[in-house]
């Protein structure tokens, strides 16, 4: 179960010496969140040795977990004005109208809206001396032309190691989470990690995006485990 801020806060150094999972949950993406976040993989990976990680790891979570914000703030956006997110007439017709309407002061009204109708986003941080998994969970699926797009935005991001370059490539047809995931992908690359190690998944309920981050190469990753796991249960 995720901790409250204030528990966070208070004990939040005691759990990183003793534990090896930490999860912090919330319904937006503000001032306190960040610092938080910050927090817990600052302490964490000095813990582990791992400081020169810190700046990367930081960026790559604060993307996740505004995508994932973003993207439950838009499905409450679409109820709201009695659209179905599924129809693709009306997806068309309320992204259109999110974009439009999106502000600071929307995406803090929303999260108040989200917060009331149990709509959150859940970031875990789970790490041994091997390696560190970053998970940012949102309980909204992706739908499917969502996930397509998302798919072909993770494909063109392989082919550039530049941010700059890909916004300047991509200006006319990229939105926000595009470049997030592109920014992602390049850091991975710039640090000599696998970009396949950054995932999104989705289920019938929420969305899952996670990195990990090998410290040694003993570290099994998660993807490997899950293709041996599908392997062994031919």
């Amino acid at each position: 179960m995720a901790k409250s801020f204030k528990q966070l806060d208070a004990q939040l150094s005691e759990y990183i010496l003793s534990r090896s999972r930490i999860s912090v949950q919330s319904s937006r993406m503000n001032s306190k969140l960040e610092k938080y976040v910050l927090r817990i993989l600052t302490e964490v990976l000095e813990k582990l040795g791992q400081s020169r990680y810190i700046e990367m790891l930081y960026t790559i979570t604060k993307e996740m977990a505004i995508n994932g914000v973003k993207a439950n703030q838009k499905r409450v956006f679409f109820e709201d004005l009695g659209l179905d997110i599924r129809n693709l007439d009306h997806y068309d017709q309320g992204l259109a109208q999110f974009k439009q309407n999106f502000s600071e002061k929307m995406a803090d009204e929303y999260g108040k809206r989200c917060l009331a109708r149990g709509v959150f986003v859940k970031i875990t941080v789970t790490y041994t001396i091997e390696g560190l998994v970053v998970e940012v969970v949102n309980n909204t699926p992706v739908i499917e032309i969502e996930e397509s797009r998302m798919r072909e935005k993770m494909k063109k991001a392989m082919e550039y190691n530049d941010i700059a370059e890909f916004y300047m490539d991509n200006m006319d047809n990229t939105e926000g989470a595009g470049l997030g995931i592109a920014l992602i992908m390049i850091l991975l690359k710039s640090e000599n990690i696998d970009p396949n190690l950054f995932r999104i998944q989705t289920d019938v309920g929420e969305t899952t995006a996670r990195v990990e981050i090998p410290f040694t190469d003993n570290y099994v990753t998660i993807r490997s485990k899950e293709i041996n796991q599908v392997g062994n249960n031919k």
